[in-house]
């Protein structure tokens, strides 16, 4: 458990990323805004160092999503309080969401022409994930990077740029139901086998 609950915190992600010379975007957590602007150019991106979704006081569940700004939008922000990160912005010519269980993984790529920077908020997104078998080198890193953090699952999420492939960042209880069912009955199988210590 307590691999667990550290593997939620991107900090501890980005420094396993860079041990094992994972790309990743820049990253910051500091209050103040023109220092981010002139470390990360701008727009820059924040986003919640921990989980990016709570509960509200009367049940309601709400996602902070992923938000391109500028100093001048954080302009008497707190950004300690919470608290975010700020990264440089990634232009992405792909999302791809990888599922990790216990040494294997399985890939869905997403177009990311016309959708916004965090693919969540396109309700039309979640249906249009598709199977990928050309990522093999990113999912031989993305298995290192849960083995590293000691999760025998995750679900994370990669940015494919001009660049080539960056982690972004990795859930150790993530979503993944809405992928294609070709890969959701795999992924169940080996979760199941798994759990029983197959």
């Amino acid at each position: 458990m307590d691999a667990l609950f550290a593997a939620e915190n991107k900090l501890v992600q980005y420094r396993a990323a860079q041990m094992l010379g994972l790309r990743f975007p820049n990253t910051f957590i500091c209050a103040d805004p023109a220092y981010l602007a002139a470390e990360l150019g701008e727009p820059f991106v924040i986003k919640p160092l921990g989980p990016g979704n709570f509960t509200t006081g009367d049940g309601c569940d709400q996602v902070v999503h992923t938000q391109a700004v500028s100093a001048r939008d954080l302009a008497g922000a707190d950004l300690l309080g919470a608290p975010f990160l700020a990264q440089k912005l990634l232009t992405a010519r792909t999302h791809l969401r990888i599922v990790t269980v216990d040494g294997h993984a399985w890939t869905a790529e997403l177009d990311a022409d016309e959708l916004p920077l965090d693919w969540r908020q396109a309700a039309r997104a979640h249906r249009s994930f598709v199977p990928s078998a050309r990522w093999e080198s990113v999912e031989r890193d993305a298995v290192r990077l849960a083995q590293h953090l000691q999760t025998g699952f995750t679900c994370q999420d990669w940015i494919v740029e001009d660049a080539g492939p960056a982690f972004v960042d990795l859930n150790p209880g993530g979503q993944w139901l809405f992928l294609p069912d070709s890969m959701t009955e795999q992924i169940a199988d080996s979760l199941a086998s798994w759990l029983r210590g197959a």
